[in-house]
């Protein structure tokens, strides 16, 4: 029987070489690099402050001003990555952070206002490191 493979995102060594990737970093650092860099499309992938091991890490994107924190869920057995919280009819799969990356650099990721429920896109134009 094969060892359980690990679930955490964050030692996936894909990540760690990332122009992109804040491993070391918490939401209000990376927060305040992004404003700092004050261009609509920054972003930062950074470990997930809360203690759920399904959503291991965030992405953080800049527009108009705000930063828009997003979880990323590692799926069930860990072999694929989902954006967003759970319950969404239907969501795009990635093999990877990296991929799923690359594929909102060239195709604009929607960001919902969480306390007014408007819409907005921007693809991940910048990667911002603190």
């Amino acid at each position: 029987m094969a060892p359980p493979r690990s679930t955490s995102a964050a030692q996936d060594g894909s990540l760690l070489g990332q122009p992109w990737y804040a491993g070391n970093c918490d939401r209000h650092a990376v927060e305040r690099a992004l404003l700092h860099f004050q261009k609509d499309g920054a972003y930062t992938v950074r470990p997930s402050s809360g203690p759920l091991s399904s959503q291991p890490l965030t992405l953080a994107v800049l527009l108009r001003g705000r930063v828009f924190n997003i979880p990323i869920r590692q799926l069930e057995g860990g072999c694929h990555y989902a954006l967003g919280r759970e319950g969404k009819n239907r969501e795009e799969l990635f093999p990877s952070v990296a991929a799923m990356v690359q594929h909102y650099a060239k195709h604009p990721l929607p960001l919902v206002d969480r306390h007014s429920g408007g819409r907005e896109l921007t693809c991940l134009l910048f990667p911002t490191k603190p």
